[in-house]
């Protein structure tokens, strides 16, 4: 009897001849776990057997040959259906000839659960009741169809069919009658309702008519089967009868209907807690393909298959015979017997051993062929499959597996550890994806590899399909290690752990592309050592080293020699390879990780790179440390004088070359562990060895956050430190005096001797001394970003931090020397500040300069106003003018403001009674702008080539350093020379 957990008759496309012959009548056990609901096993057994076709007749040869086979145990009758009385050649008529190509859904009808699956699955058993039908099988016979779904308030249709009439043709003839019959009584503006064949299915349904109280007969069904569209229903009502009490009739049905029943039936069964095998098996069912929706159509292909194994066992019978007549072989030819009668009684035993030895092998003949036909198996038409190369357990292994869904699972069978770590992630609603196939192997993983087509990807046109291997799976494709998804094509070659390997077919591709063989990564890596491929070999290897492709190739045994060979040539700003140069080189670096080495790989190289710009840089704050010390409290009486301009931009510069370095790498390197996490929405949720990777990538993004942070402290600390010193001048400084005028000329003529003549220079050249000092250092800055190549968001917010400092600098003291609230001196100040504004404008930085110096330029303007006109005005006039000016700062700008030796304050000027006058009027220093790192996209576009000579330069150098690395590991006679 079939067991619970084995699969249906469909599951090899085995003959009927096959089933007849062999004397393996029984199912084999397949364990707990069924390794998948559509595989075909590859060994001897027939309990993975899927048969797309059963025959209309079992052929006479085969029928006869039957009569040695031992009959088998009886099975317990079903519950609704029973067989017929048997007649004296019953064995020879076996289930197989109605139901191997059947894979109905009528074990889904009612939700008996374990009841009708039994009813169903014991009709498939063999049975002594089974007999042959009689000699007048092709006499015709009368079929009554119920044709509600046609036409309401319909009764029966009685239609003339044979034995050999199928459901389908049956349907069709329904359908020509019930049209015919509406084409009568229809009107002339009546539109006929045209009805297909696919739309409708026969159903065999067993009940029992119940009487109603009015009188009338109410059907009431017991369990349906929807019958394959190749069955013959005259067959069925043959073969089987229905139990006292019950009766049968066919039904049609439409289609949609009958699936959509089937569907809430199954969820009633699973909401009344149905045992989950029972919903397995009625799934797996339906999943086999044979469903009354599909027309295989193997029928024509199936009959030739069927007749090839009569044939053999025709022939072999045929030989058996002969041999037996064979008078060289046996005794039976004329006079045979007496001669052997002469020989000796050690010759006569001789013979009687040699016929001993040739029956066995005979036997072993037999048996050998009954294995052979067994592993003849028509693969499906319409939908992929794994065609097994290699296996690992041939009593376990299939030799197809049939992805039946959109995606399907390899993996192997969880140990207890993995099935609670399964369930607490299902408990917190990560659920992980389910297993299709489990294979044997022990170096698999749980979850080992990801097949997704059609509409699993809807990104991709339909057709195709991409493998993915989850994290720390082994899996090749076409021999090269497979480490991300990849698009799988029809006659590629998967290799799962180190025994199996599965050619991928998809019938539905035409014409069917070539094998992968040879693998595409051997060609290019040729054995030969002939003249000729050592000649291409160096062809390749110079087009390689000398090409503008942003690419570099290495093996992860390299990496960290890479990793140093970049670090170490590349470390300060005149290393050669231009100012982005070690983040360019680390992105190539990063980017190969990412795509054709191991993913575990990746974030170690993210954090070694960062901790190696880490250490570097603090080496250059400790040496700009010792070069331009902080005067402490031990040296607070000696004055520090501040140095040049020029000597500090000189001294910034290894500082902004690795801010800006850092800046880019960390755009890219947030690009690459978003697309490692996209890349794992597949894997478990809650992996630790996931969540490890994560945490590593997140501490190396963390140390490059440190490095441009320190970089731009010490960078903006400087600069303000050096302001600092320049600012007060710009307060104090008359721009309408002669001797200003003078030390400008002065030092036009000196630097025009010094510097190159540029449109900065000469704007600088053209202000006054002091003035120029404080542009001097907003230049100098700006040209140092600029040769640094920072990115433009901290460019902005490094000069926006230099504005704020000259604001609150410049405004505290202006409100602290009340010796400048005059017309007068306002007016010289306000030149300055525009001289200095203008410039900024010119420089492209006047957006943020006006942004930052509003509140500086607002208390000027202020005290610029006539003071005949600041006399008029009253306290609520001038607040509404000045709003960036607090009542604290306005009171002491009007308290203390010069209007004459004799003359007081207006009463007008007077702060309404309640007005808060007791804040600080001095702006504080640590309201300055927050430091935002950058997050956007890369500069870095390593899909175009290399975007400098000196960068092509490097990237050669680190190639010849790597193809060195490789050829000092090869024995001299198999070395590439250049």
């Amino acid at each position: 009897m079939e067991e619970s957990g084995s699969p249906r008759f469909r599951k090899l496309h085995f003959p009927v001849g096959l089933w007849i012959n062999s004397p393996r009548k029984h199912f084999a056990k397949l364990g707990a776990r069924w390794p998948s609901a559509v595989s075909v096993k590859s060994t001897t057994s027939s309990d993975a057997a899927s048969l797309p076709e059963a025959p209309s007749s079992v052929p006479s040869s085969l029928s006869h040959s039957t009569s040695s086979l031992a009959p088998p145990s009886p099975s317990p009758s079903p519950a609704f259906l029973r067989p017929r009385p048997a007649n004296q050649q019953s064995r020879a008529k076996r289930l197989s000839h109605l139901f191997l190509k059947g894979r109905s859904n009528s074990d889904r009808d009612r939700a008996i659960g374990e009841r009708e699956r039994e009813i169903w699955a014991h009709s498939a058993t063999p049975s002594s009741h089974h007999y042959l039908p009689p000699a007048s099988s092709n006499a015709p016979g009368l079929v009554k169809i119920y044709g509600d779904a046609l036409s309401s308030g319909a009764n029966y249709r009685s239609l003339l069919a044979n034995m050999h009439s199928t459901a389908r043709q049956l349907i069709q003839q329904v359908i020509t009658r019930y049209t015919e019959r509406e084409r009568e009584n229809e009107s002339e503006d009546t539109a006929l309702q045209k009805y297909s064949p696919e739309d409708f299915l026969l159903c065999d349904v067993i009940g029992k008519p119940i009487q109603q109280p009015d009188g009338a007969n109410k059907w009431q069904t017991e369990c349906r089967r929807s019958v394959a569209s190749w069955e013959c229903p005259l067959q069925l009502v043959d073969m089987w009868r229905p139990k006292d009490g019950f009766e049968r009739r066919f039904e049609i049905q439409r289609l949609d209907e009958y699936e959509r029943e089937e569907k809430e039936k199954e969820k009633e069964r699973e909401r009344d807690g149905e045992s989950y095998q029972g919903v397995r098996w009625r799934r797996s069912r339906m999943s086999s393909g044979g469903g009354p929706e599909e027309e295989r159509g193997h029928r024509g292909r199936n009959t030739e298959l069927r007749r090839s194994i009569s044939d053999m066992n025709l022939s072999l019978r045929r030989r058996q015979g002969n041999a037996s007549n064979d008078p060289r072989r046996s005794g039976n030819a004329p006079n045979g017997q007496d001669r052997k009668n002469i020989v000796t009684g050690s010759r006569s035993g001789g013979g009687e051993t040699d016929r001993r030895t040739r029956a066995a092998e005979e036997d072993r003949d037999t048996c050998d062929l009954e294995v052979m036909s067994q592993s003849l198996i028509l693969p499906p038409t319409d939908r992929p499959y794994f065609l097994l190369l290699q296996g690992y357990d041939q009593s376990k292994d299939f030799v197809l597996y049939i992805m039946a869904g959109h995606t399907h699972v390899f993996g192997r069978k969880p140990t207890f550890r993995e099935r609670e770590m399964d369930r607490e992630r299902e408990g917190k609603g990560k659920r992980p994806l389910k297993v299709d196939t489990y294979l044997s192997a022990p170096d698999l993983l749980a979850r080992h590899l990801l097949i997704r087509r059609d509409t699993a990807i809807p990104e991709q046109q339909r057709g195709q399909a991409l493998a993915r291997p989850f994290r720390g799976g082994p899996v090749t494709l076409n021999g090269a290690p497979l480490y991300r998804e990849a698009v799988l094509k029809p006659g590629d070659l998967l290799g799962l752990g180190s025994h199996f390997l599965f050619l991928y077919c998809d019938p539905r591709v035409t014409p069917a592309p070539p094998l992968a063989l040879p693998p595409p990564w051997q060609s290019d890596m040729s054995t030969s050592y002939s003249p000729g491929g050592m000649t291409d070999r160096q062809e390749m290897l110079r087009q390689y080293l000398g090409s503008t492709e942003s690419l570099l190739r290495f093996q992860a045994k390299h990496a960290d020699a890479l990793l140093q060979e970049i670090i170490s040539k590349n470390s300060s700003p005149d290393s050669g390879g231009g100012a982005l140069a070690p983040a360019y080189l680390l992105s190539l670096m990063i980017d190969y990780a990412s795509k054709h080495l191991d993913p575990a790989l990746l974030p170690q190289l993210l954090l070694k790179a960062a901790n190696q710009i880490k250490g570097i840089v603090w080496d250059k704050i400790k040496e700009f440390g010792d070069k331009h010390p902080t005067q402490n409290s031990a040296e607070a009486d000696v004055e520090l004088l501040p140095p040049s301009v020029q000597k500090l931009s000189s001294d910034l510069q290894p500082l902004m070359f690795w801010m800006s370095n850092a800046t880019e790498l960390l755009n890219f390197f947030q690009v690459k562990v978003e697309a490692m996490e996209k890349e794992w929405e597949f894997e478990a949720p809650g992996d630790p060895v996931l969540s490890a990777d994560m945490d590593t990538c997140s501490e190396a993004l963390a140390q490059l956050d440190d490095v441009i942070m320190h970089t731009f402290q010490q960078c903006v600390y400087h600069l303000t430190k050096t302001l600092y010193s320049l600012l007060p001048a710009l307060l104090d400084t008359n721009p309408f005096s002669s001797e200003e005028k003078k030390k400008g000329k002065a030092g036009t003529k000196d630097r025009a001797g010094n510097e190159e003549e540029g449109d900065e220079e000469e704007d600088v050249s053209t202000l006054p001394p002091t003035v120029a000092g404080l542009v001097e250092v907003y230049r100098c800055s700006l040209q140092l970003s600029r040769d640094a190549c920072l990115s433009p968001p901290l460019t902005s917010q490094t000069f926006g931090y230099l504005f704020f400092f000259t604001n609150t600098s410049l405004l505290n003291t202006l409100l602290e020397r009340d010796s400048l609230f005059s017309w007068s001196r306002a007016v010289q100040i306000r030149t300055n500040l525009d001289l200095v504004l203008d410039w900024l404008q010119g420089a492209g930085l006047g957006d943020i300069a006006s942004e930052f110096l509003k509140k500086l330029s607002v208390t000027v303007n202020f005290l610029c106003i006539p003071k005949t006109r600041l006399i008029q005005s009253s306290w609520s006039s001038l607040q509404e003018e000045h709003p960036l000016l607090s009542p604290s700062q306005l009171h002491h700008l009007l308290t203390h403001y010069k209007l004459g030796p004799t003359r007081a304050p207006p009463s007008s000027w007077a702060p309404p009674l309640g007005t808060e006058l007791g804040g600080d009027i001095f702006e504080s220093f640590l309201d300055h702008p927050p430091l935002i790192l950058p997050n956007e996209t890369p500069r870095l576009d390593l899909t175009q080539p290399i975007p400098s000579p000196e960068l092509i330069k490097e990237v050669t150098r680190l190639r010849t350093f790597l193809w060195g690395l490789d050829q000092d590991e090869l024995p001299a006679n198999q070395r590439t020379r250049l």
